[in-house]
């Protein structure tokens, strides 16, 4: 009978035992559960992290340059200065970029020649970032190029070899006004023309606003008095 007992009392004993083992086992996390949130938020890790960041920062004054461009890319830009030295500052996607007469400029309306004031400022590593890109208008001139038609796209542009030796090609806007109207049929390659352009500021492209077709007679190889320009 006592031993009947005994095996009783030694089974319910191990079954407790198994029980409690269980139900321990299952409230304990697991290690990767337990471990990964940690990983995140190691120390080391953190300040990585915040050091990236600073190091991607640009620091310091603002410095600004006036210039004419000499060079000009997607990445950067170089200016004369009215010293005589040059500077190359980097451009951003963020860098702001602000041409007179266009309403949304980017770094392809940057051109060599242009003037410009840039707003620049220090990264990590001491190069000269752009904040803002300003291209500043020249005196307003009005242009008038003579010389014979060398390439001629109605509607499109013109080319001609001016007076003074260089080739000079002119944007045609649909409203292009030919003078005398009775000498349009004449405007052809070999004809000799005044050029009448718009006052130019920033934009260094030259579109005509006018054609002077002059008399037959004065094709290429021949060089005569230029005869009085009618205004627009």
């Amino acid at each position: 009978m006592n031993m009947k007992r005994i095996l009783i009392v030694l089974t319910l004993t191990m079954g407790l035992l198994l029980i409690s083992i269980q139900a321990l086992a299952s409230s304990t996390p697991s290690v990767d559960a337990k471990k990964t949130p940690h990983a995140l938020k190691t120390p080391g890790a953190v300040a990585t992290q915040k050091a990236e960041e600073k190091g991607n920062k640009l620091h310091g004054k603002h410095e600004n340059y006036k210039g004419t461009i000499t060079a000009v890319d997607a990445a950067s830009l170089t200016l004369m200065l009215k010293e005589g030295n040059s500077v190359t500052i980097g451009l951003l996607p963020e860098t702001r970029i602000n041409v007179p007469g266009l309403k949304e400029a980017t770094t392809k309306d940057l051109l060599a020649g242009q003037t410009a004031m840039v707003q620049a400022i220090r990264d990590q590593k001491s190069n000269l970032m752009a904040r803002a890109v300003v291209v500043i208008p020249g005196k307003p001139t009005r242009v008038h190029r003579a010389g014979w038609v060398t390439a001629y796209e109605p509607g499109a542009s013109i080319t001609i070899l001016s007076y003074d030796g260089n080739t000079y090609t002119f944007l045609l806007t649909p409203d292009i006004k030919i003078l005398p109207a009775e000498r349009a049929g004449l405007l052809v390659v070999g004809a000799r023309v005044t050029i009448i352009a718009p006052r130019e500021t920033a934009n260094t492209t030259l579109t005509a606003k006018g054609i002077v077709v002059h008399p037959e007679g004065s094709g290429a190889g021949s060089y005569p008095e230029a005869t009085a320009t009618p205004s627009l």
